[in-house]
């Protein structure tokens, strides 16, 4: 495989980086909002409120990635298909990473709006004010809320399925996909 089939090194860290995130928020945002708040039983409102501020700043920095990673692609471009590929592949990989991109603006950009309307300010990393000017009312911002849990169950849906694609490119297939993000 040669050096223009290969993802560059910025490519790969943002790639890389970017996984992790997601796969960490993911979790985190699913026992954030499972913690009751006070008065009922095992309510822990320290550990909440520090989660919810992790899971914010942590997803502006996704954001910034996505608008790295959008940079990158326009500024370098990205390795063409390899040629294996059968036509469904091509059809398969090209819908899930142009999803895949939508949703890791999309899912952090929504969570952002929603604190920003309703529960502000939003600060990254307890620091830097970073919110959005507008306001809403509980309603919206509940229904947003929804929207932003909902695009983050597909997104997660679409990084397993972006996941089980790569390891059988790897394992099955081996045609040298894997190796091309791979640091």
């Amino acid at each position: 495989m040669s050096q223009a089939d290969v993802y560059s090194t910025p490519h790969r860290i943002i790639h890389w980086a970017t996984a992790a995130l997601i796969i960490g928020l993911v979790p985190v945002g699913i026992f954030m909002s499972s913690i009751p708040y006070p008065p009922n039983p095992g309510a822990n409102p320290a550990l909440k409120n520090s989660l919810y501020e992790w899971h914010k700043s942590f997803g502006l920095v996704v954001l910034m990635l996505a608008v790295a990673r959008v940079a990158l692609k326009v500024t370098q471009g990205t390795p063409p298909p390899v040629p294996t590929l059968t036509k469904f592949q091509r059809i398969a990989s090209g819908a899930t990473h142009h999803l895949l991109y939508v949703l890791i603006f999309l899912v952090p950009f929504l969570g952002w709006l929603a604190t920003s309307m309703c529960y502000g300010p939003v600060n990254l990393f307890w620091t830097i004010p970073v919110t959005l000017p507008f306001s809403g009312q509980p309603g919206t911002c509940s229904a947003i809320y929804r929207v932003h849990f909902g695009t983050a169950v597909l997104m997660t849906l679409l990084v397993f399925a972006h996941v089980g694609a790569a390891l059988m490119h790897l394992v099955v297939i081996k045609d040298g996909v894997f190796r091309r993000m791979w640091p």
